[in-house]
């Protein structure tokens, strides 16, 4: 009598799914039908099943919410990591326009995800992270003259040296006129290398720029502008040097390049002689400068 259905004279298959749908009513709280228990014994069962479905139910909705949060990790990493930027930018009252900057350079640096590249690679054997550093960015040096016929083993050596930068549209990557610390290969984007002549040169994806820091410590001789978000590898002075040092049979062939760049561009006069020591070069070695 207390069912609404009846199911007295049906197959045991649709008194099973109905008694069913009546517990799992009652576990995840949705209701208990058109009766409310009656007697105490039935209130305290009624309790003891709702709590055990409401925990049932939290307990699931938890390990879906975990289980869709590990399917995307490094994005919920760079959630949490912007969530921090926009609570510096209102903390310093940082302008709109600036925090527009701010949130495009961080769309274009991480691309909506967020890697410990650095500790990934850390944790492989070496031949293996050797390797994918060779497949990434090996593309990036086959076409400077430095490394286009340097030791294989020098050349990996060197690209474990690169570092991943981002710039945007407007940046002054390089000032004329300021020490070179650093030299740069083009992954993707397009700059313009700007001259005292007012001459401006387009760079693309696979060229490189202020590679002459490297050979010599003179100060820029022209200025490198962002045209659009250039995704960029730098390889500094001291971490050129440092990898040079233990391959000392390079050295040769890097002071012969050297020269000959040099030589190219105008930058020094006499032949032989640097208006700046080469950074392996001692001072000794040099004839007078001007």
């Amino acid at each position: 009598t207390l069912c609404p259905v009846s199911l007295q004279n049906d197959s045991w298959g649709k008194q099973y799914s109905y008694a069913l749908f009546k517990a799992m009513s009652h576990m995840l709280c949705i209701g208990y039908g058109q009766q409310a228990p009656v007697g105490m014994s039935d209130v305290w069962l009624t309790m003891l099943s709702m709590i055990v479905g409401a925990t049932c139910y939290a307990m699931f909705i938890g390990h879906a919410t975990a289980l869709i949060q590990s399917l995307d990790s490094s994005r919920r990493q760079y959630q949490e990591k912007y969530k921090q930027v926009e609570q510096y930018m209102s903390f310093h009252k940082l302008p709109a326009d600036m925090r527009q900057r701010i949130h495009d350079y961080y769309e274009h640096r991480y691309q909506g995800k967020m890697f410990d590249e650095e500790s990934i690679l850390g944790e492989l054997s070496e031949p293996l992270r050797e390797e994918i550093i060779n497949f990434n960015c090996r593309n990036l040096v086959a076409n400077m003259p430095l490394f286009a016929n340097a030791d294989p083993n020098f050349v990996t050596s060197m690209l474990t040296k690169l570092k991943f930068e981002v710039f945007q549209p407007g940046d002054y990557i390089i000032r004329e006129g300021t020490i070179g610390k650093k030299m740069y290969f083009i992954q993707h984007g397009v700059v313009s290398v700007l001259t005292k002549g007012n001459k401006e040169t387009k760079l693309a994806d696979g060229s490189y720029f202020g590679e002459i820091c490297l050979l010599t410590r003179g100060r820029r001789t022209a200025s490198v502008r962002a045209d659009t978000y250039c995704r960029l590898y730098s390889l500094s002075v001291d971490n050129f040097n440092e990898v040079l040092e233990e391959y000392p049979m390079m050295r040769r062939a890097f002071e012969t390049v050297a020269l000959d760049r040099l030589d190219r561009i105008g930058e020094y006069r006499g032949g032989s002689l640097l208006p700046y020591p080469l950074p392996w070069q001692p001072l000794s070695r040099l004839g007078a400068q001007f």
